[in-house]
């Protein structure tokens, strides 16, 4: 390993336990609930502008393939770190494979139990779910983790393009026809109004019943 790469290895296991001696202030004074709450609101948001930096256009654009091979990508520094490969892929879906994850073993070195382990973990894949639900329009799903004591960590990526364009479609499709429903209701509510107050006329009291 170069040694650009040992430092960048170093500022993973240092972003580690910073993670850990922050939650376990923030749980002792808030409690555990709202100290998972707080720090992976400020990570998710993290990964989604950090995905900016990180990712090409192509990949940013929808192209789920493009993005899941730059996230597996050969990259020495990033196969030190968490060795990521891609397991499966189709346009649609991809699933990749981590076998190494320095925060996790950071944490494990820092004597913490397993159960504070397992939640850290939970709360830095918010990262990961900044990155690509928040950025790169893909369904995130972890299959299980190293925090949680497995060999790999899994994760399985399906592209959500099409069901955004499909919802926007349908919320568009509602909006107008509730607006067309609404129209002649309006006009039949204005003339019931105008014969009620005689505005047409008498009404007999066989009409107005």
């Amino acid at each position: 390993m170069s040694e650009a790469g040992e430092k960048v290895a170093q500022a993973t296991r240092q972003r580690a336990a910073v993670y850990a001696h922050l939650f376990l202030v923030l749980r002792k004074r808030l409690g555990e609930r709202e100290a998972v709450d707080l720090m992976s609101e400020a990570i998710y948001n993290f990964g989604r502008e950090k995905s900016t930096r990180n990712y090409s256009e192509k990949a940013r654009s929808g192209d789920l393939a493009q993005a899941a091979r730059e996230f597996a990508s050969p990259d020495p520094v990033k196969q030190h770190q968490f060795a990521p490969r891609v397991v499966s892929l189709t346009p649609d879906e991809a699933v990749i494979a981590m076998s190494k994850c320095p925060l996790v073993d950071e944490w494990r070195a820092m004597g913490l139990p397993d159960k504070d382990v397992e939640t850290l973990c939970r709360v830095a894949h918010s990262v990961d779910f900044g990155t690509w639900e928040g950025a790169l329009r893909c369904a995130l799903r972890f299959e299980g983790t190293r925090g949680e004591g497995k060999d790999e960590c899994v994760v399985t990526l399906t592209d959500i393009t099409r069901e955004k364009l499909l919802e926007k479609s349908k919320d568009e499709f509602i909006s107008v026809t509730s607006h067309e429903l609404r129209t002649p209701m309006t006009v039949i509510k204005s003339y019931l109004w105008m014969l009620q107050n005689g505005k047409g006329g008498n009404l007999t009291q066989k009409q107005k019943d």
